[in-house]
């Protein structure tokens, strides 16, 4: 690493010593009045909403005038709307249909967006479109900033002030039960929960709109019958649980119906953008039927702090899978444990925690779940809160039960020793079995570590009999898991795409993520990927999760290595094409810093003359330096500055000098990564630094592309975003930089 400084703090001195004493008294300016603007959140992405009249207050605007003995003193304003992208919107010097605003002396003023909406008209915008304005903003950092002037002179009249507010979509809200395709059982009297998880999180006062609809079509795609069906059932809460009881309209057994959540700001007469999808949930459907009981007597038993073994009865079942989640947790998730048996055990728990559960049970193969109803369970709490591992001391364990397990599938759980084993590949049957999973290992921080067994026997407490459950070695420590979710040890979202796409790339290829983490992921980093080769993979991830089921159901171990051999094949061709995407949008920014520094590189030897001229000015005479001595006497005496001073007042001969520093330094800067090209890792590093700017390469690249935008095009584009990230970078780190 090379640390590249451009500063010559002699300079820096001087400069700033001739801005505070020559220029601060007579170019500092006081104005009359003072402006104070706010946005107040749930934010608003579309400029229309503050252009309507509403109840809510988006906006405010707080004036004085500090002059107490004026009054009646008539102003107007000037808007201006500004982003770190580019983005600069104002009003235009006439602003039609606005109130006259009158400032008295002393006295605060209070304007609201409902005072303003003639500035955020459209008829009265400069530098948006009419289609930009009914479409949500982008999202990013904005600055909602006032000007004010005086309504008959036109002179300005206070300083130009900001309020800052960072613009984003919030997700939809997800749902959880019933899910997808599963079956509810018909009760008498009828009583069906429905449950989501909210995903938003600026937003406050969110009112839910739940629809549930009947799908007369079984041949058509559940998702379109919803679109074509008329509502059954319509209401709006502020909860995220909903009781279908038998006050409302009675389902009709064996019938499928479709259900979806709508998450919505709204002040009665208005609602607010900042939703995705219109804050409308995905579709989820299922079938109301009596033809497949739920699992009876269900039970949960505690083992110790950090498991809990749940029993139940089955009634004519194929498979069983129990769901579970913390209670009362904010955005809990449920988490899925396969089983063929009537009891299973859940591990890794939180000691002195509440969880809810239920278990579901399957009639025909490949069919869908009947689950029960919520139960819930505490874990114990330890004796010594402060837990102690021996590692190393083999437990005492006695086993007596030897009957065979027949049948072991992948994500369920058995114990070796005293460590629970989780099964991420499983051959054989009736007792004995071969594969590989995981143990969480809790001296080591709760990682994650790859294990292997073979010709292995358990018993059906899923307990180890015979054989051995050896680590996997990887002198690269591959096997190590540190984060207990999969999807987040891959996705780190504070990394560049191209970090998180060679760490993806790797996981998959060793066969360390499931379809379901693919999904996972895929929709972690959608955003950065452009659509059409998104389209691609999340196909490919839908075949992966079926040879997966596939898999899990298969008894023949012939059949068994066939499916095993699609799935490795298909995990690999999923590798392949992301390590496509992370080659094309490396080549792509590689090519628009190439272009950038192509741009300005005739200009090379002007811009070291100019530079070196500033640096050579040095030579000032005896009596000049005596003179600066004196004014750095004055300053150390007891200057006092007293206001900012605006960059219109700097001289024109300062202004050229800043101007000359800046172009060198971002010339140089680009010409070090441009000479690097070859480095994939600096390129990396730069993309990475760039989102310290709030330059997002990578998403400006697929959002050119995502538009049909040509390849030279995408490369202008990014040319801009990168000119602006590498001035970012200059006045963050004031020229210091990092580079390989």
């Amino acid at each position: 690493m090379k640390l590249l400084t451009f500063v010559n703090r002699n300079l820096c001195y001087i400069l700033l010593l001739f801005l505070i004493v020559g220029f601060s008294e007579s170019y500092s300016q006081v104005f009359p009045v003072k402006a104070s603007p706010q946005v107040i959140p749930p934010y608003s992405l579309k400029l229309s909403e503050y252009s309507t009249a509403t109840v809510s207050e988006k906006l405010i605007l707080s004036l004085l005038l500090t002059d107490i003995t004026e009054s009646n003193r008539q102003v107007r304003l000037k808007l201006f709307i500004e982003n770190n992208a580019g983005l600069a919107i104002q009003s235009s010097e006439v602003v039609i249909g606005a109130n006259p605003i009158y400032l008295d002396g002393g006295i605060p003023t209070r304007l609201s967006n409902i005072d303003l909406q003639a500035y955020f008209s459209l008829q009265n915008l400069q530098g948006i479109t009419p289609q930009q304005y009914s479409q949500p903003l982008p999202e990013g950092l904005y600055r909602f900033c006032f000007e004010v002037y005086d309504a008959l002179s036109g002179r300005q009249i206070s300083r130009k002030s900001c309020a800052t507010a960072y613009l984003v979509l919030n997700d939809p809200p997800f749902l959880n039960i019933p899910n997808r395709g599963e079956q509810v059982l018909l009760r008498d009297p009828q009583n069906i929960i429905f449950q989501w998880t909210p995903r938003h999180l600026n937003a406050t006062n969110v009112s839910y709109e739940f629809t549930l609809a009947e799908l007369w079509d079984t041949q058509m795609d559940p998702q379109a019958a919803f679109l074509a069906s008329r509502p059954l059932y319509q209401t709006t809460t502020y909860s995220t649980t909903l009781l279908y009881g038998p006050g409302e309209t009675s389902l009709l057994p064996d019938k499928t119906y479709g259900w979806r959540v709508r998450a919505m700001i709204s002040d009665g007469i208005s609602e607010s953008s900042v939703f995705k999808n219109d804050g409308y949930s995905e579709i989820y459907y299922f079938t109301y039927t009596g033809s497949c009981a739920e699992p009876a007597f269900v039970l949960a038993e505690a083992k110790n702090p950090t498991s809990e073994k749940v029993l139940w009865q089955g009634v004519d079942h194929k498979r069983y899978n129990v769901q579970y989640r913390k209670k009362d947790a904010e955005n809990s998730i449920w988490f899925d444990s396969p089983t063929v048996n009537t009891h299973t055990t859940i591990y890794n728990l939180e000691p002195g925690t509440s969880y809810e559960f239920r278990v579901g049970g399957q009639c025909l193969d490949n069919g869908p779940f009947t689950y029960s109803q919520i139960y819930e369970f505490s874990t114990t709490i330890a004796a010594d809160q402060e837990s102690t591992y021996n590692c190393g001391i083999t437990p005492e364990i006695v086993i007596s039960n030897q009957d065979p397990l027949e049948t072991l599938v992948i994500n369920e759980t058995f114990t070796a020793g005293d460590f629970p084993v989780t099964v991420k590949e499983v051959h054989g049957n009736n007792g004995s079995f071969s594969g590989w999973g995981y143990i969480v290992v809790p001296y080591l921080q709760d990682t994650r570590i790859k294990v292997s067994f073979d010709n292995i026997r358990i018993n059906t407490e899923y307990q180890l009999l015979e054989g051995i459950v050896v680590t996997d070695y990887d002198e690269n420590w591959g096997g190590i898991d540190d984060i207990g979710n999969e999807i987040d040890a891959v996705v780190d979202l504070t990394e560049s795409i191209l970090a998180v796409l060679e760490d993806v790339v790797d996981k998959i290829r060793e066969g360390d993520l499931t379809g379901q983490n693919i999904e996972g992921v895929l929709n972690k980093i959608k955003g950065d990927i452009p659509e059409e080769e998104l389209k691609e993979l999340l196909k490919d991830k839908d075949h992966l999760k079926s040879l997966e089921t596939q898999l899990a159901q298969e008894e023949k171990e012939e059949e068994k290595k066939k499916i095993q051999d699609q799935i490795n094949a298909l995990n690999n061709d999923i590798a392949d094409k992301l390590e496509e995407v992370k080659d094309k949008i490396s080549d792509l920014i590689i090519k628009a810093i190439e272009k950038y520094y192509r741009q300005n590189k005739s200009q090379e030897l002007d811009l070291v003359n100019s530079y070196n001229a500033i640096y050579n000015f040095s030579s000032t005479t005896t009596a000049e330096a005596t003179s600066l001595e004196n004014e750095t006497d004055i300053v150390e005496e007891g200057f006092e500055f007293e206001e900012e001073i605006e960059i219109s007042d700097i001289p024109e001969e300062f202004i050229q000098v800043f101007d000359v520093q800046e172009k060198y330094h971002l010339y140089f800067f680009s010409k070090s990564i441009a000479e690097n090209k070859e480095d994939k890792e600096a390129i990396r590093d730069f993309i990475n630094k760039a989102l310290e700017t709030e330059i997002d390469l990578p998403k400006i690249m697929k959002q050119s592309q995502d538009k049909g935008d040509s390849e030279d095009n995408t490369i202008s584009l990014l040319v801009e975003s990168i000119e602006k990230a590498l001035k970012g970078l200059v006045n963050k780190y004031k020229y210091n930089y990092l580079v390989n």
